[in-house]
C-alpha cells in the first residue's frame, strides 16, 4: 500500500458515520521572480605571464591567480556574462471542517515551475510538488490527535514526518505532546532513501528513517513559561542513529522587562550545539537595554561525513540600547557584538588566522505621519576569514488600508580573506504593494544592484532582481473573515 493511500485511509478514519455541513478555507501565493547573477569561469593563464614566484601571484591588470610551483600554468577564477532565471512558486493552504465536533482537515501543497531563463540555476528547479502538510486533526477541550505528514517546529528546528501525534492537557498550565512516524529529510519533505537525497549524496543510506519524541510545556504563571524536548531519529532496521537531540527552553518576565534561555543538546555526541541567555530591561524613561551572551557549536547529524571536518564554532556577547521617543515617532537602536572563536587546531601560518571578531551597528525609524515611514540602518563587522559594511535607507508611504508604495537605497562592501573579494555594491530599488479586494492582494519589489571598484578580485556583483506576489482565498475563516493576512 502506498504511502499516500495509507494517509487517505487514516484521514477517513477520523470522520463520523453522520457528516454534517462541511465549510473550506483555502488560500494561496505565487511568487515569480527574476534572478539574475555572473557564475564565476575556471580559467587558465601561462605562468610566465605572471608576476612573482610564490602561491598566489598577479597579472599584469593586477587580478590575482593561483600557481602551483614548477606548474607551466596558473589557475584563474573570473566572472562571466549575466545569466538569468524566472522560477515560480505555488504555495497552496486547505482546512476544512465541519466534519464533526473538533475534526478537521489540513494540507499545504507547493508546485514549482520555470518560465525561461537558466533552469539548472534555481536550487530544486527539477522539483515540481511537494506536499508539505496533509493531516486530519481531531481535538477535544484536553487533549488532540493528527494523522498524517506534519511540521514539527520547535527548539530542535524544523521537521516533516510522516506519522501519528498525539497531545494532552493534564492540568491547564501544561501541554505534552508525543510523536512518531517515519522521518523526511530536513527541506525537502523527501524520505531519507529516496532519489532526492540520492541525486546529491553519493554515500546513500541504509535505511528510512523513524523519529520520535516528546515536547513538554509548562506555564505556571503569565510571567514563566518554560518547556523542553527531546526527539531521536533512528534507522528502521534499528541498527543505528541518524540523530538524538534535546533542548530546553525558559521566559520570566519581570515588570517590563524579560529574560529567555535556551539549550540545545546533541545527545549522540554529548555536546551543547547552542546555549544562549538574552536579558531586556524594562523602559527607564525612553531607553531600554538589552544584552545577550551565545555559545554556538555547528550541528551534523551522525549519518552525514561534514562533522569529520571539525567545523568551529564560536562565543558572541551582545549587547544594545533602544531610544524611543512615542510622541515624535522616533526609535533608535544601537548595538555591538564581540565573536571569540575556538582553535582551528591547524598548523600556525605566516599570517596567523584571525580568532576573534566584532560588530557594531545603528538603525532608526522615524514616523513623520501615519502614512509615512523613514528608516535607515548601518553596520560594520569583522570576524574569521570575512569583514562586511552595510548602509541602507528607504521611504514607505501607504495610501489608506489598500495601496503601499517605497524605495530603497543601499551599499555594502564585502571583504574575504580567502578569496580575496572587495568593492562596493550599490543598489536601488522600489517595492508596491495593492488589495484588489477583500480575497487578492498584489505586491511586488525590483532592484538594480552594481558593483564599483572590484578592483584585483575578479568578482561582479552586477545583477537585476525582481519579485511579482499574487496572495489570494477562497472560503471563509472559522471566524467569518475572507481577508488574506498580511500586509497590502
Amino acid at each position: 500500500m502506498s504511502m499516500r493511500r495509507a494517509l487517505a485511509l487514516g484521514l477517513t478514519a477520523l470522520l463520523p458515520a453522520e457528516i454534517p455541513a462541511q465549510s473550506v478555507r483555502i488560500t494561496g501565493a505565487t511568487s515569480l521572480r527574476y534572478i539574475e547573477l555572473r557564475p564565476f569561469i575556471r580559467d587558465s593563464v601561462p605562468a610566465g605571464a605572471t608576476d612573482g614566484s610564490e602561491l598566489l601571484r598577479q597579472l599584469p591588470d593586477g587580478r590575482v591567480v593561483r600557481c602551483i610551483p614548477g606548474d607551466l600554468f596558473c589557475r584563474d577564477v573570473r566572472p562571466g556574462s549575466a545569466i538569468s532565471t524566472f522560477p515560480a512558486i505555488h504555495d497552496i493552504d486547505v482546512t476544512a471542517w465541519g466534519f464533526g465536533q473538533g475534526i478537521r482537515l489540513v494540507a499545504r501543497v507547493r508546485a514549482r515551475s520555470a518560465l525561461g531563463g537558466n533552469r539548472d540555476l534555481w536550487p530544486q528547479g527539477d522539483d515540481a510538488f511537494d506536499v508539505q502538510s496533509l493531516y486530519g486533526e481531531l481535538t477535544r477541550d484536553r487533549w488532540r490527535l493528527r494523522a498524517g505528514r506534519q511540521w514539527k517546529v520547535s527548539g530542535l528546528g524544523y521537521y516533516n514526518f510522516d506519522g501519528v501525534a498525539a497531545a494532552v492537557r493534564p492540568v491547564p498550565t501544561a501541554w505534552i505532546e508525543a510523536y512518531a512516524g517515519r522521518s523526511l529529510v530536513r527541506g525537502l519533505n523527501e524520505a531519507r532513501t529516496g532519489g532526492a537525497l540520492e541525486a546529491i549524496e553519493p554515500l546513500s543510506l541504509p535505511d528510512a528513517g523513524i523519529v520520535v519524541g516528546l515536547d513538554a510545556r509548562y506555564r505556571p504563571s503569565t510571567r514563566l513559561a518554560l518547556s523542553a524536548m527531546y526527539q531521536v531519529d533512528f534507522r528502521g532496521d534499528r541498527r543505528g542513529l541518524y540523530s538524538e537531540l534535546a533542548a530546553a527552553n525558559g521566559v520570566l518576565r519581570f515588570g517590563e522587562g524579560t529574560a529567555e534561555s535556551s539549550i540545545e543538546m546533541d545527545m549522540a555526541t554529548r555536546s551543547v550545539n547552542q546555549a544562549r541567555l538574552l536579558v531586556r530591561s524594562p523602559p527607564l524613561g525612553h531607553i531600554s537595554l538589552f544584552t545577550e551572551v551565545r555559545r554556538y557549536r555547528p550541528y551534523f547529524e551522525l549519518w552525514t561525513i561534514w562533522g569529520a571536518f571539525s567545523p568551529v564554532g564560536f562565543d558572541e556577547a551582545r549587547g544594545g540600547v533602544t531610544w524611543a521617543i512615542p510622541r515624535g515617532r522616533i526609535t533608535v537602536r544601537s548595538e555591538a557584538s564581540y565573536r571569540d572563536y575556538g582553535d582551528a587546531d591547524i598548523e600556525e601560518a605566516a599570517d596567523p588566522l584571525r580568532t576573534s571578531g566584532w560588530g557594531v551597528g545603528t538603525s532608526i525609524l522615524w514616523s513623520p505621519g501615519s502614512s509615512w515611514s523613514v528608516d535607515g540602518s548601518y553596520r560594520v563587522e569583522t570576524g574569521f576569514g570575512a569583514a562586511r559594511r552595510d548602509g541602507m535607507a528607504g521611504v514607505r508611504r501607504q495610501f489608506g488600508d489598500a495601496v503601499s508604495i517605497g524605495m530603497q537605497a543601499l551599499v555594502f562592501q564585502r571583504w574575504y580573506e580567502f578569496r580575496l573579494g572587495q568593492g562596493t555594491v550599490v543598489g536601488l530599488g522600489g517595492e508596491a504593494g495593492v488589495r484588489l479586494n477583500d480575497r487578492l492582494r498584489a505586491s511586488g519589489t525590483a532592484t538594480a544592484y552594481r558593483h564599483r571598484n572590484a578592483g584585483t578580485s575578479g568578482m561582479d556583483w552586477t545583477q537585476r532582481r525582481a519579485s511579482i506576489r499574487l496572495e489570494w482565498a477562497v472560503g471563509t475563516e472559522a471566524g467569518g473573515s475572507s481577508v488574506p493576512r498580511g500586509r497590502p
